[in-house]
């Protein structure tokens, strides 16, 4: 029971120190390009010892991939549903609706990691995963068909919207912005595949 409490102790001061750590980073990412920041900077910023930042990175870079991989499994596990199936409007409705909350909840880290990161990796990754999980009318179609790219260029209009949503300061409430965009992917979209929503 005693080893239970250490481990407990351990495990919040682990994720403390790593909070300070982010909080701090996108702090100076305000006034700084990532490559700009040194682990110098940020430990004084943070009042956290070198040897500390370097048991848990290798440098900024590799903080900046974790953080991003960290937030990612989160977007997996409170935004995609294994069996998701999109047949209606309410089901797209309610599968956008968890991303924008998610979003609402990641506000920062989204932005900063979009914003900083040359690579975009959350951003690439997140697209990739929607793609997955709604029906791709780059399978459907043949290569000579321009209809193909519906789906891509439906999920890239949503992810740059729920960007700029962000960054409007998300005065739009979020329930309603997942129905319009439901709504238009639906009804601009689904309909020219051929495939019926309710």
């Amino acid at each position: 029971m005693g080893e239970s409490k250490v481990k407990r102790s351990e495990d919040r001061r682990v994720k403390r120190t790593k909070r300070v750590l982010r909080e701090c980073l996108f702090e100076l990412l305000e006034n700084s390009t990532i490559d700009e920041i040194t682990v110098k900077e940020l430990t004084e910023k943070a009042d956290v010892n070198r040897s500390t930042f370097y048991f848990y990175y290798k440098d900024i870079n590799d903080m900046m991939m974790q953080i991003q991989s960290e937030i990612f499994e989160v977007f997996e596990e409170s935004v995609i549903a294994p069996q998701a199936s999109f047949i209606t409007v309410e089901d797209f409705t309610n599968y956008l609706l968890r991303f924008l909350k998610f979003c609402k909840e990641y506000e920062d880290i989204c932005k900063f990691v979009v914003s900083n990161d040359p690579n975009n990796f959350l951003s690439k990754k997140i697209q990739k995963t929607l793609l997955e999980h709604v029906p791709d009318s780059h399978k459907v179609f043949p290569p000579e068909d321009p209809r193909r790219y519906l789906t891509c260029f439906a999920v890239s209009a949503m992810w740059e919207t729920v960007l700029l949503w962000m960054y409007d300061g998300m005065t739009v409430p979020a329930e309603e912005l997942a129905n319009f965009l439901a709504q238009a992917y639906f009804y601009g979209g689904r309909t020219v595949l051929g495939l019926s929503g309710k």
